[in-house]
């Protein structure tokens, strides 16, 4: 409640603690008068207030000297310090503002301007409390989320994964079925790699997050890996123009299996929303020191509001319901977090006159991949 708060007064005039003392009392606030700034912070460590008034001149420690030592200690420094002080000068207030002081009341002191700035300043103590305490409790339901989802995924893979096997077994002995009855597995199939596929980024994005995901590098040419994840996609893909461009070699230091995946998911979405008799471009080039791929579609494209949020972990979500962008799973996610672990960038353009441009960017080789 605010009138229950506590306020440290701190000055070494007597008639100055009994002034504001009997301004702040009716109030219903208790005030707790030192005379010294070592009495104030030894008063604060042994309960502290929820606002302090602190006279900037006083003899031994000044107000500056208090306030940055207020500020030095962690269950202290959060506490609003509001400087009381005789001086005008912009200097001085400045100072004020640069030690950690959150407002500053002039002498001679003005009763209604004392209790109009301390209720302010423990409104917004208040509300910042309040604050911290929702971000602490959404956090915690973040993470219980993040833990449930977890564990569902985790307990999903095993039973996809038998489904999958079995539906393969299947297709090797399908040799009775008809012609329809081949497609409906084929479908099914495809629809149990897709699941799939989902469960284990998912895996993947919270163990990246988790810094549990192993990086294994080793120094790889990524124009070369470019070229193999094409020749992949265009066994796939038959009749899809995929059309790769680089010159020369590009040596990067990077764990393999990784940034291929971060290769394969970048082309799988420009292969996913580009018009199937369009062209895909993917490109390998070396630019500022880092190695650049990059994957160029002529699709709806990405709007500039949802460049950022399609990256982040559910900004796919955020995007899909603003009719931004269709991302299914978390590839995306998935190749910030591992282009990131490898000490590049990673980001979406425009192309004209329409699709997307995606791309991402390494340390040449013999940059060392912190981990």
């Amino acid at each position: 409640m605010l009138t229950a708060a506590n306020i440290l007064v701190v000055d070494d005039m007597a008639e100055n603690l009994r002034l504001l003392a009997s301004i702040l009392e009716p109030l219903g606030f208790e005030v707790r008068p030192v005379t010294s700034g070592r009495q104030a912070l030894a008063a604060a460590e042994q309960a502290p207030p929820d606002l302090v008034l602190l006279d900037v001149s006083m003899p031994e420690m000044s107000g500056y000297e208090v306030c940055e030592a207020f500020k030095a200690q962690p269950e202290l420094r959060e506490i609003p310090i509001i400087f009381l002080t005789a001086h005008s000068d912009i200097a001085d207030k400045v100072k004020a503002f640069s030690v950690g002081g959150v407002d500053f009341i002039s002498k001679p002191f003005h009763p209604e301007e004392v209790q109009a700035r301390v209720k302010t300043h423990l409104a917004l103590r208040r509300a910042h409390l309040e604050l911290s305490d929702s971000y602490l409790k959404l956090r915690q339901l973040e993470q219980l989320r993040d833990d449930l989802v977890h564990m569902v995924v985790h307990d999903m893979r095993s039973p996809l994964t038998v489904l999958v096997g079995h539906l393969n077994f299947l297709r090797d002995d399908s040799s009775g079925l008809s012609k329809e009855g081949a497609e409906d597995l084929n479908a099914a199939i495809m629809g149990a790699q897709a699941l799939a596929r989902m469960t284990n980024e998912l895996l993947d994005v919270s163990r990246m997050e988790e810094g549990t995901l192993p990086l294994r590098p080793t120094e790889q040419d990524l124009a070369d890996l470019a070229a193999q994840v094409r020749r992949s996609f265009e066994g796939l893909e038959r009749g899809r123009r995929i059309e790769l461009e680089a010159s020369e070699p590009l040596r990067v230091t990077c764990d393999e299996g990784v940034i291929r995946r971060v290769l394969e998911n970048l082309v799988n979405n420009a292969l996913k929303h580009a018009p199937p008799s369009s062209l895909v471009r993917i490109g390998c080039r070396a630019t500022g020191g880092a190695a650049r791929f990059e994957v160029w579609d002529e699709g709806p494209g990405v709007p500039p509001e949802a460049r950022q949020r399609i990256f982040e972990k559910f900004g796919a979500v955020a995007a899909r319901k603003a009719n931004d962008y269709h991302s299914a799973g978390l590839g995306l996610a998935f190749c910030k977090l591992a282009v990131e672990a490898h000490q590049g960038s990673i980001g979406v353009e425009a192309c004209q006159p329409q699709g997307s441009g995606f791309w991402f960017e390494l340390p040449l080789a013999h940059v060392p991949v912190r981990r």
